[in-house]
């Protein structure tokens, strides 16, 4: 055998004896997280993200070590995930498994109110619904249910994808998604928060983000409203995390709101 040869079987062989430590490491780590109790906690996982992304280097891209730790963070977790499917191959089941790994059942479902509804009955621990505005099933306004106050309705705990690529002239852009699940959401450090702003009356989005501000809060984008049967819902996008009993939404409850509610929030996405 020549040098090359044994140069070639020698650095194999260091590749393998990594392969068994990553191995031995994996299983170690499922084993805590079992002990952890199993269920998702997107705020820790977006954190976990942000300290690789911080200590990444090298030829590996980090798209794909988002990936891989995706797959072994999602793949012992959840049991089930029901996926809006507004239209045929429009993506989202795509997400979700980029997400969540290939180990989950996923529940195709033809609108984002009946992931609402499989999550809030039990038969869905997780949902994925289009992110309100543009794109496919954006102008359902399934977030108006996730105002009711009851503990079997699901609230917002993260956004797909974690790691967006950047949108390309002429293209279309990239969807983006919503996870709900029977949990409030965490504070990773650096979140979005979602508040319902009802208004007896008929106000524009910049009125209504100018309540809001005058309230103590920063509202980023008014992404959705909807008409109800005596009033109005404007869905807002807060920055920062905000706890659904924060004092400041008692100010925000005057002329012309008449109720608010916080629905979840998000880790914000790594910068591609």
């Amino acid at each position: 055998m020549n040098s090359s040869n044994r140069s070639t079987e020698s650095l194999r062989r260091q590749v393998d004896s990594i392969d068994d430590k990553l191995h031995d490491l994996l299983m170690a780590r499922a084993d805590l997280i079992d002990r952890l109790g199993g269920s998702p906690h997107p705020g820790y996982e977006a954190a976990v993200l942000r300290r690789l992304a911080g200590r990444h280097a090298g030829s590996l891209p980090m798209a794909a070590l988002v990936r891989i730790w995706r797959e072994i963070m999602g793949a012992p977790q959840v049991e089930s995930i029901a996926v809006a499917q507004p239209e045929r191959g429009c993506g989202f089941i795509e997400l979700a498994r980029n997400h969540f790994g290939i180990v989950p059942p996923v529940i195709p479902s033809p609108s984002a109110g009946q992931v609402v509804k499989s999550v809030s009955e039990g038969r869905a621990a997780i949902g994925v619904v289009p992110r309100p505005g543009r794109g496919p099933g954006g102008a359902e306004p399934w977030w108006v249910a996730l105002t009711a106050e009851n503990k079997d309705i699901p609230r917002v705990v993260a956004r797909l994808p974690v790691f967006p690529f950047e949108s390309t002239a002429g293209r279309p852009e990239p969807l983006a998604a919503l996870v709900i699940a029977k949990a409030a959401h965490e504070d990773s450090g650096l979140d979005r928060t979602l508040m319902v702003v009802e208004t007896a009356a008929a106000v524009s989005r910049d009125r209504v983000r100018a309540v809001v501000g005058a309230a103590g809060f920063e509202p980023v984008e008014v992404l959705a409203s909807h008409t109800l049967g005596d009033g109005h819902a404007h869905l807002v996008e807060i920055e920062g995390f905000i706890k659904a009993g924060d004092d400041r939404l008692k100010h925000l409850v005057r002329e012309p709101v008449r109720h608010a509610s916080i629905i979840g929030g998000y880790p914000v996405p790594l910068a591609p």
